[in-house]
């Protein structure tokens, strides 16, 4: 804002310093003697015949004619200068002639109908330079015609004085024009930082009321599309109607219609629509005269209906519709000056001419202010709001914080129990045979796990050892335990083979657990003392360990995961065993486990901790692998259920 008042005041002082300037060009020029004007629907009608009438001012404005219209100018030329300017002060009459009197041969031609670069002047407005000597006087008959409004502004001036005058009034255009870009540039700025969709509609909005006063004033003509006539006559309503509708969109964002007043909004809502039609489809086809038209009656409907608007708002009561109604009313009353001076209501003078560009500056200035006022609002509602919220969420998040922590301690109790049953589902040997040594250890991720094993002695001298991982974690795995215990309990006393016991393990999960996609690894180990023989078989688990005191070996997997294939086929392994034998097995949650840095403790290093304490005691020796594996893991070691089985063979006689 501080930077608006700034370019105010500087183009006020730029104002006062151009009035000796403006002087001098006002002593430099004159206006006609005389002038009348008459209309001709057939334009070879001879110029006797027309009903000539008389204007007293150097202005006339028809509105909109579809008709020829004669001007008749006298005027003696009482300047020093041989060469005149004629300024018409209207930058889009489509076609114009120069006539002198007597002579039925134009002297010159011009319009908005044929390329700027080829006009007779290079002005903003349509001019013609004539030669005038000084002192003389001459009668010149004019002939307009025009899709726009029919309006003029007539004087003479010496060349020199013309393009003084010219250079003038675009120096203060350029203050207006350039006030109003940097509003542009500054609400982009503003919305950037808040991401307030107003700033950035606002923005378009006075940036297309911008395009549309230099359309109106001719300098873009003058200056972007000076070698496109057809362009230049079809572009005006276009950037009419874009600015109506951003403006539209603008009103309803800022004063809130959507919540606010819902009539209001379904009415601009309409409003849009209808436009947005007739610029997307009918305006190509139609003729310019029409369009232009259109594009006036839309201009004039957006002043009253975004006027109504902001009245009726204000009067509900809408905070917003003060400051909007004011920055408004600066910008459609220059507006509304304009479009009735193109019907031919108000005259043509500086002020119905330029009027706008005063009113667009103050309203850029008056709205950013109703937008600044609004965010504070905004946030002073936003403020509130969040004060009553904040007293409404401590007690609901009391009220919820008391139902989750009854929710949470019903399911630890519900865990609880589900823990204490899932430890009735691992079977130790409880034996006293001295040939023979088990040691155990489980440790579930939480509550409960996906591990499961079973130590059996299935007849006099002969041991079974079972291992299942079932796949993921926590309760639904723990649910899998279960099914693999019932299915195994029913199973292991049958089978005198591990690759017997598997195969139908997998056959009765196919068959009865594939709906709900059951899936584990498992591996059977058998030792008959009787005849010192090992027997193993793995459905995809990991690699497991017969040690003996030279030597490790590996007790790879012998077939696919259980439940994934029908009728897979498992192979069986056979080792002799002797004294001192040890066989462990295991899930894979002792070795994969990752330390801090991502490390992995790893197979390898699980075998040599193994090698090292063979001379230990089978229990030392288990114990060791577990306190390294916390100390890798810095105590960090449930990362995934960890299931640990030793067997150690004492005596075989």
């Amino acid at each position: 804002m501080r930077t608006l008042l700034t370019v105010i005041l500087s183009g006020l002082v730029l104002s006062c310093s151009r009035l000796e300037i403006q002087k001098s060009i006002t002593d430099d020029s004159f206006v006609p003697q005389k002038i009348d004007y008459a209309i001709a629907t057939n334009p070879d009608i001879d110029l006797q015949k027309l009903r000539w009438t008389p204007i007293f001012k150097n202005n006339l404005s028809l509105g909109f004619q579809s008709d020829h219209i004669y001007l008749r100018i006298k005027a003696t030329n009482p300047t020093s200068a041989n060469k005149l300017i004629l300024d018409l002060g209207n930058p889009h009459l489509d076609l114009v002639r120069v006539f002198e009197e007597g002579n039925p041969e134009p002297i010159k031609e011009g319009g908005d109908f044929i390329a700027h670069s080829h006009w007779d002047a290079f002005s903003k407005s349509i001019a013609f330079e004539l030669d005038w000597k000084e002192n003389e006087t001459k009668t010149l008959i004019l002939e307009t015609k025009s899709s726009s409004n029919i309006s003029y502004l007539i004087r003479f001036y010496s060349k020199e004085t013309f393009y003084l005058k010219e250079n003038l009034e675009n120096t203060i255009l350029g203050f207006f024009y350039g006030t109003i870009f940097i509003m542009v540039i500054y609400n982009l700025f503003i919305y950037f930082i808040l991401k307030e969709k107003a700033y950035i509609t606002y923005s378009i909005s006075i940036f297309f009321n911008l395009t549309l006063q230099m359309y109106l004033n001719g300098i873009l003509n003058q200056v972007v599309t000076l070698d496109h006539p057809e362009i230049h006559n079809r572009i005006g309503s276009i950037i009419v109607t874009c600015s109506a509708l951003s403006g539209w969109t603008f009103a309803q964002q800022t004063l809130n219609l959507r919540e606010l007043n819902p009539w209001s909004n379904r009415l601009i809502q309409s409003l849009k629509v209808l436009v947005l039609f007739y610029i997307l489809i009918p305006y190509a086809y139609l003729p310019i005269s029409i369009a232009v038209r259109l594009g006036n009656l839309i201009a004039q409907l957006f002043v009253v209906s975004v006027l109504v608007v902001a009245l009726v708002n204000y009067s509900t009561g809408n905070k917003q519709a003060r400051l909007f109604l004011i920055g408004w009313i600066t910008l459609l009353f220059g507006i509304l000056m304009y479009t009735l001076m193109q019907n031919g209501v108000l005259p043509v003078n500086a002020f119905t001419i330029y009027g706008n560009q005063i009113g667009s500056t103050l309203e850029a200035g008056i709205l950013s202010l109703a937008l600044a006022n609004k965010i504070n609002e905004l946030k002073e509602e936003k403020a509130n709001t969040q004060a009553e919220a904040l007293v409404t969420l401590e007690e609901k998040v009391r009220e919820r914080t008391k139902t989750l922590d009854e929710s949470l301690n019903l399911i630890k109790k519900d865990l609880n129990v589900a823990k204490k049953i899932q430890k009735t589902l691992f079977s130790d040997i409880k034996t006293s045979d001295p040939r023979i040594h088990f040691h155990s250890y489980y440790q579930s991720m939480s509550e409960v796990g996906g591990d499961f094993y079973d130590l059996t002695q299935v007849k006099p001298d002969y041991y079974r050892i079972f291992v299942a991982d079932a796949t993921g974690h926590g309760i639904q795995a723990a649910l899998i335990t279960m099914a693999i215990k019932a299915e195994y309990e029913s199973l292991k006393m049958i089978y005198d083979h591990p690759d017997d016991l598997v195969f139908h393990m997998n056959q009765i999960f196919i068959n009865k657990y594939s709906n709900i996609q059951t899936i584990f690894t498992c591996s059977v180990c058998d030792i008959d003392l009787k005849n010192k023989i090992l027997f193993y078989a793995s459905a995809g688990h990991p690699d497991q360990i017969h040690q003996r005191i030279h030597d490790i070996k590996l007790l790879p997997r012998t077939g696919k995961i259980i439940g994934l294939m029908d009728h897979t086929q498992y192979r069986i392994i056979e080792h002799q065993i002797e004294e001192g034998d040890r066989i462990f097995l295991f899930t894979d949650g002792i070795f994969e486990q990752f330390n801090e840095e991502k490390e992995l403790f790893g197979e390898d290093r699980l075998y040599e901790i193994l090698k090292e304490n063979l001379k230990m005691s089978l229990d030392h020796t288990m114990a060791k692998v577990l306190s390294e594996l916390a100390l890798f893991t810095e105590g960090d070691v449930k990362q995934d259920d960890i299931t640990f089985i030793g067997c150690e063979i004492q005596s075989l006689s």
